[in-house]
């Protein structure tokens, strides 16, 4: 199944950009407001099958965008090897102090895949209800990203501990060698259930110092991307580092065959002109643009437009959609992109 998202992935012309959104099924819709609070908690809608796929599907329905992300949460790795992973109520992940012994010696991996079943059933469920013009996106966190967040017990303190990780990166590597094997098992196992393209988002990369990016972010990566495709075959990734860009030609050197996923803050044109032409970009009209409308957004979207005209481009976000996102806002980021279809 090649479509619109797919196709650009794979560096094939089509007559314009792909469009789907990060976090496109979220609390700016009332449809999704809705279904969450039928589920009572986030990790209930997240490992409730039908639920999951239903909000996975409610964006497409509403904005016909060319692919579904299925609605699941990058801790689910951490809560899959046994770390305790709580969503308090405005404050975001919480986790419990890590126990580095038994994590990085974790090795009940039937035990892991079946926590993570219902992951997997709702990609099944999703696919089959989704129009086969349409692409499905399964995803991860990157070892780092998750890392940070199994460190630090979420995302207070500005991370100090995981900073603090960085001087002694030897002892790091037993824990990022865990998560880059349940990580691999995590996204073969959701192209398997139906999934057709893949993101590793690595959201905390820029805590990384760039001397130390090839050991902590590109090595991990490599491998994942390896593994995965020696596993299912040639599936399109994206990896989306977050703050990282002015390592994108870094990464570029690797020729890993994936897309390169833009951040908001980065200079899109200055990069397209950087990255080999190979190479799709995604990327990065920021979500406070978004919300603000108007002109503004208008002018944004032509900005990133005229670059999408010379390569394999999906439009996107540089970031996940704000919650107090206007409706309106996207149907016009929409209308827009799709004007040269």
């Amino acid at each position: 199944m090649e479509n619109r998202l797919s196709k650009i992935l794979k560096g094939k012309k089509t007559d314009s950009p792909a469009l789907w959104m990060m976090r496109q099924a979220g609390r700016y819709l009332p449809e999704y407001r809705q279904v969450r609070e039928q589920a009572g908690s986030f990790w209930t809608l997240c490992f409730t099958p039908h639920l999951a796929a239903e909000v996975t599907l409610q964006p497409i329905r509403r904005f016909d965008y060319d692919a579904a992300i299925i609605f699941s949460d990058i801790l689910v790795i951490p809560k899959a090897l046994g770390q305790t992973v709580e969503f308090a109520p405005n404050h975001g992940p919480l986790l419990e102090p890590l126990d580095w012994q038994t994590i990085t010696q974790f090795s009940k991996w039937t035990q892991f895949e079946q926590i993570l079943a219902p992951v997997y059933d709702a990609i099944s469920q999703t696919r089959e209800s989704l129009a086969p013009a349409k692409d499905l996106i399964g995803f991860a966190g990157s070892p780092w990203t998750i890392a940070t967040y199994m460190m630090d017990g979420g995302k207070g303190n500005e991370f100090s501990l995981s900073r603090q990780s960085l001087k002694t990166i030897d002892n790091l590597q037993p824990l990022l060698e865990i998560l880059t094997y349940s990580i691999s098992l995590h996204l073969i196992n959701q192209v398997q259930a139906g999934a057709n393209v893949l993101q590793i988002f690595d959201s905390w990369a820029s805590l990384v110092p760039v001397d130390l990016r090839e050991d902590i972010l590109f090595k991990p990566l490599n491998q994942i991307i390896t593994t995965v495709r020696q596993r299912v075959g040639d599936i399109p990734i994206i990896y989306f580092g977050r703050g990282i860009s002015e390592s994108y030609t870094m990464l570029a050197q690797k020729k890993l065959n994936i897309a390169v996923g833009i951040d908001q803050h980065a200079n899109l044109m200055e990069l397209a002109r950087l990255l080999p032409a190979e190479i799709p970009l995604q990327g990065n009209l920021d979500p406070e643009i978004l919300v603000e409308g108007g002109e503004k957004l208008k002018t944004a979207i032509a900005q990133i437009l005229e670059v999408a005209k010379n390569r394999s481009f999906v439009f996107n976000l540089g970031h996940g959609i704000l919650p107090h996102t206007p409706i309106s806002h996207v149907e016009t980021v929409c209308e827009l992109v799709r004007q040269g279809r």
